[in-house]
């Protein structure tokens, strides 16, 4: 049974993994993010700059961006699963994986359906 100084006062291992635990989902957050932003850019590129350079180039950076964030996706999920494989023993509230690799899956299905789209509305 627990005492209130122990409630008070928790163990600093449990601390600790609390901390790795948050830092684990800030380093996907902001894998996320970075792949949302290369994403973003991408089509950006692709539609706004359309008068400005020629199709071949527009097109390759769009997709090089495109890429990116198809990376970014997957490196999110792999370092979050790297971490998160390791505590699995461990009594701790983490976001669970199942549900990480569903997030990173959608947004990698979601780059690779406008990369698709954006070629092929380009070269029709």
């Amino acid at each position: 049974m627990m005492r209130n100084a122990d409630k008070l006062n928790p163990d600093n291992n449990i601390l600790a993994q609390d901390r790795t635990i948050l830092a684990n989902e800030r380093t996907f957050q902001a894998w996320i993010r970075t792949g949302l932003s290369a994403f973003a850019t991408g089509l950006g590129v692709a539609n706004f700059l359309k008068d400005s350079m020629p199709l071949w180039m527009l097109l390759s950076i769009a997709t090089i961006l495109i890429l990116l964030s198809i990376i970014a996706f997957l490196q999110a999920t792999w370092r979050y699963n790297h971490l998160h494989m390791r505590m699995k023993g461990l009594d701790v509230d983490a976001t669970p994986a199942w549900m990480v690799r569903a997030i990173s899956f959608s947004l990698v299905a979601c780059s690779v359906l406008a990369l698709i789209g954006m070629l092929v509305e380009a070269l029709s």
